[in-house]
């Protein structure tokens, strides 16, 4: 079983990694493209106006996909499909209304975000209006049974279907020289054009597996005993999704509230690059999640070697790009503009931070995948407050840098504190 899996995850994340790759070379291009079609200024406040979306999405976003997996998977192996017609309605209605909450909160929300960012009147209107987009975002069953079944060459379609539209529109602003509203237009198409096919396409999938609506189950299925663990399940992944959120999205508007727009654009356009390192944590994490789920679902061997295989191999790949970027950085900022290469040591460090992320990301799917989403959240909340802090207390003094050593400080002691965490499995 074990060598099988390992192979399924080699295959799956070979699969997702096409999509991530392609979709973050087009977005790294896209956002390279704006950054050099527009002053500084403007660039930076497009980023922020589209971060502030993320951000609200963010703070209401239940991902219910990981419930879909942790509670799917055993349904589907004992083909309950009525247990799985139960949950998927149960994670569509928690979809819906999450989507309808954050449309109201980012409408709501946007003039205290202007005082905050410093946004003149006519940016925190647009700030309302743009959150609008945010009703399209009824997309975590659908990825939920995409995963489940086991059909990641269909998530990776969806990965760079926003990207490809995203490059594409900036193309023709860049080539018309559009103004920023135009680069605004075309972020919150790709943004509602790739959630849209991803709920087209994950429906389709459950119709070719269950027959009939989810709106209407036969009997009581095993899944009515689990109840309480989903709900327990569901909020501690919802509390981790707002930890996971605060160093990406809230990081870049702190920087735009401490520096400005144009450092909180060079900080997005540095984060842009390190995910090289930040899209395959993600993408490691998430097959490797459905497959040791299976391991200790049905007793099988090699769970903890898969574990530790993955860290080994994903440390070593991120530290071969940290020592690329050192002499790299500078030449490569200064092809968009000669402004952006002061973020050329941020940039380093950021790919040092996301070494140490990419490297932690298989233990948190053996995390999820043996029941510990508690002792994750406490370790997330811990690194979190800890990176904010310094966050704060470096970047007034150390401009740009600031936010590069926070990072680092707050992934490495991710990666510290998992290590035994995943270990004591072993020992059990």
């Amino acid at each position: 079983m074990a060598i099988s899996a390992s192979r399924r995850v080699l295959n799956n994340f070979g699969v997702v990694l096409r999509g991530r790759g392609i979709a973050a070379l087009f977005t790294l291009a896209a956002t390279a493209l704006m950054a050099h079609a527009l002053p500084a200024t403007e660039f930076g406040l497009v980023i922020l106006l589209h971060t502030y979306v993320l951000a609200v999405r963010g703070v209401l976003n239940f991902r219910t996909y990981e419930a879909i997996v942790r509670f799917g998977v055993p349904l589907h192996e004992n083909k309950d499909n009525e247990g799985l017609k139960h949950l998927f309605r149960k994670t569509t209605l928690i979809d819906m209304a999450s989507a309808l909450a954050a449309t109201m909160a980012g409408v709501a929300a946007a003039s205290t975000a202007g005082g905050f960012l410093h946004w003149d009147e006519q940016m925190t209107s647009m700030a309302g209006l743009y959150s609008l987009i945010l009703l399209t975002t009824i997309i975590n069953t659908p990825n939920g049974i995409l995963r489940l079944y086991d059909r990641f060459d269909a998530l990776s379609v969806f990965y760079t279907v926003g990207p490809s539209i995203r490059i594409s529109g900036v193309l023709v602003a860049w080539y018309l020289n559009s103004g920023m509203e135009v680069f605004i237009a075309v972020w919150a198409s790709a943004f509602v054009v790739e959630n849209c096919w991803l709920m087209m396409r994950g429906h389709m999938e459950r119709k070719k597996h269950i027959d009939g609506t989810i709106w209407k189950t036969g009997h009581e299925t095993q899944l009515q005993d689990t109840t309480g663990e989903f709900r327990r399940f569901i909020m501690v992944v919802y509390w981790q999704t707002n930890i996971d959120l605060l160093p990406k999205h809230i990081s870049v508007l702190l920087a735009g509230s401490l520096l400005g727009p144009a450092a909180a654009g060079m900080f997005r356009l540095a984060r842009d690059f390190s995910s090289i390192l930040t899209k395959p944590a993600m993408m490691l994490r998430e097959v490797l999640f459905p497959d040791l789920t299976r391991i200790l679902h049905t007793k099988a061997e090699g769970f903890y070697e898969l574990g530790i295989r993955a860290v080994k191999v994903a440390g070593a790949a991120g530290l071969v790009l940290v020592l690329l970027s050192i002499p790299a950085a500078a030449p490569i900022l200064g092809v968009i503009g000669a402004e952006y290469t002061q973020a050329a040591t941020l940039l380093t460090l950021m790919l040092i931070a996301a070494t140490f992320e990419l490297a932690s990301s298989p233990l948190r799917a053996a995390a999820y995948a043996m029941g510990k989403v508690s002792q994750v959240l406490r370790i997330y909340l811990l690194s979190v407050s800890v990176y904010l802090g310094l966050f704060y207390l470096l970047t007034p003094a150390l401009g740009l840098t600031g936010p590069g050593l926070a990072a680092i400080t707050g992934s490495l002691l991710i990666l510290l504190l998992m290590l035994p965490l995943v270990r004591k499995h072993q020992d059990t």
